[in-house]
């Protein structure tokens, strides 16, 4: 099994550095579907057996304008974007400055961000959907090559599962870039990760790969 993680194009919140997790579902910005067209130019959608994508509309339209609208996109609720809780929707600078030890040394949003933000989905929950993604999706993509299509936390999610790493081990995927992993089937589906934040494909997808 071949799997293409790739992160949404830019969104409207994306554009004002606010805090967009699974509550929020903002549209992609004229940007970000410019940017993800000019991808698809040089994503070969025909090698692709699956697609599956969050039904956030951010993830949903990048999967479609990265497929041409040639392929079904399957929609899975567990590949929607981290749940932040009171968090969502907030301009991120003011939460820095009174929440310091809620973010790492890189100034990313850290386990700890759960003190502070009510109601807001812990790392150790998000691994744990999308551990229960992977397992079903073994059982349905036995060699097929598989896109999916989500967000920059859930990214970090799956990798985290996939990997057996921590998050926190893991950094920020930009938008509409290409992370592929390679799947041993014969032993276990051991993964070997053949790429990582890629503006392009360098395997599954490519353009005359």
């Amino acid at each position: 099994m071949k799997l293409i993680l790739v992160r949404h194009g830019v969104s409207e919140h994306n554009k004002g550095d606010l805090i967009s997790g699974g509550a929020s579902n903002p549209d992609l910005s004229a940007e970000g579907i410019a940017g993800v067209k000019k991808v698809s130019r040089n994503f070969d959608e025909s090698q692709v057996d699956l697609v599956y994508a969050s039904p956030l509309i951010r993830a949903k339209r990048t999967a479609e304008i990265l497929t041409k609208g040639r392929k079904t996109i399957n929609l899975d609720p567990r590949l929607i974007e981290m749940q932040f809780g009171s968090w969502e929707g907030s301009d991120v600078t003011p939460l820095y400055e009174n929440c310091s030890d809620a973010f790492d040394f890189m100034g990313m949003i850290g386990k700890d961000y759960t003190k502070y933000a009510q109601n807001a989905e812990s790392y150790d929950d998000l691994v744990s959907r999308c551990q229960s993604f992977m397992v079903d999706l073994k059982q349905v993509a036995s060699q097929k090559t598989v896109l999916v299509v989500c967000h920059g936390f859930t990214i970090r999610g799956l990798m985290a599962a996939i990997l057996g790493l921590d998050t926190s081990e893991i950094t920020a995927q930009d938008n509409v870039t290409f992370t592929e992993i390679n799947f041993d089937e014969a032993n276990d589906f051991n993964p070997r990760l053949m790429s990582f934040n890629r503006a392009l494909p360098a395997y599954y997808g490519a353009i005359n790969s």
